[in-house]
């Protein structure tokens, strides 16, 4: 059976894309994680800045949490 993360503030099932944020913003080492919008709310920034930034990384190609 497959483990659905969920995100420790808001409870909302997580997709690749907000762990993948998490573990390059917050911490590599992180078990537990939270969402895009949970994020932009500790970082003071929103969802829209977080959100170029995952494109950014994923258009890149240099960032293998966004392949």
């Amino acid at each position: 059976m497959a483990q659905h993360r969920l995100c420790t503030s808001c409870q909302v099932p997580l997709s690749s894309d907000d762990v993948g944020i998490y573990l390059k913003l917050i911490s590599r080492s992180a078990q537990q994680f939270l969402c895009i919008d949970c994020i932009g709310v500790k970082l003071n920034c929103g969802r829209e800045p977080i959100e170029k930034l995952i494109r950014y990384f994923r258009e890149s190609g240099n960032c293998a949490l966004f392949r």
